[in-house]
């Protein structure tokens, strides 16, 4: 999907009005690849000028390699970046001093940095890298910086709970929890009431990853099945429409429009 195109068809047919593109830079763990780190973030900063209404996006680069600080910059500033994405498994550790350029950048520039957070299976490492804990030194280190935690750190979530407890610089989403809500239904309200209660409802955001978990689930079920959690939902756990709303809509939105213009 060069183009984004086939994207854009999933978003219509799931009602939705625009996406974050978050680009990852995974060289250093498998290899580079035939385009450059710079070839890359500029190919999907291409996509989202061609299409400014459905799509923003966050640059990759791996917080280990030289220019990495110069390269988030110029996709900021230049390419139009929204933020910065870091793939921690791939072999660093959010609170490696390697990573601070980075945020540093992100801060200066007034845009967030996006982590994929949770463990995975080799070759990723599982070295406490995917682990959200070290995001403290982080948040601790940069009040200024909003930080991003994917897929609700999937099985670190209640350690991301913690950590929004004692920091307010830090929001979220759940993505690629499809399949969890599809084979265990009570567990993802369950654990999605939590953190509207104790996270802050105003600091979780939907998210799809798309299209990776489309086998799973379509991005248009997904929705639905989020904007029927008030009708749906088990007995003992009660979603509004206007917690809904804020998930699928406002949380972003208010984030979206906290973004530099360029």
């Amino acid at each position: 999907d060069p183009d984004g195109s086939l994207h854009i068809q999933r978003m219509d047919e799931a009602g939705i009005e625009k996406a974050a593109l978050l680009h990852i830079d995974f060289g250093v763990l498998f290899g580079e690849a035939a385009m450059t780190i710079e070839e890359q973030n500029k190919h999907v900063s291409e996509v989202v000028r061609k299409n400014p209404d459905r799509f923003l996006w966050f640059c990759g680069v791996d917080p280990r390699r030289k220019e990495a600080a110069d390269l988030a910059e110029k996709c900021i500033t230049r390419w139009g970046a929204g933020g910065i994405k870091l793939y921690p498994t791939t072999g660093f550790l959010p609170a490696d001093k390697e990573c601070y350029p980075l945020y540093e950048v992100a801060t200066a520039q007034k845009v967030p940095v996006y982590f994929h957070m949770g463990p995975e299976a080799p070759p990723y490492k599982n070295e406490g890298n995917g682990h959200v804990a070290p995001l403290l030194r982080v948040l601790v280190d940069f009040p200024d910086l909003t930080v991003i935690v994917a897929h609700f750190g999937y099985e670190y979530w209640r350690d991301l709970i913690a950590l929004g407890k004692l920091r307010d610089n830090v929001m979220c989403d759940f993505c690629a929890w499809q399949r969890i809500a599809q084979q265990n239904y009570g567990m993802f309200c369950h654990v999605l009431r939590r953190f509207l209660d104790e996270f802050g409802r105003d600091r979780v955001m939907f998210g799809t990853d798309a299209p990776l978990v489309e086998m799973a689930m379509s991005s248009k079920d997904w929705v639905e099945l989020v904007r029927r959690l008030p009708r749906d939902a088990p007995e003992g756990l009660r979603f509004t429409e206007e917690e809904v709303a804020a998930l699928l809509d406002g949380n972003a939105r208010r984030l979206l429009a906290s973004l530099p213009t360029r």
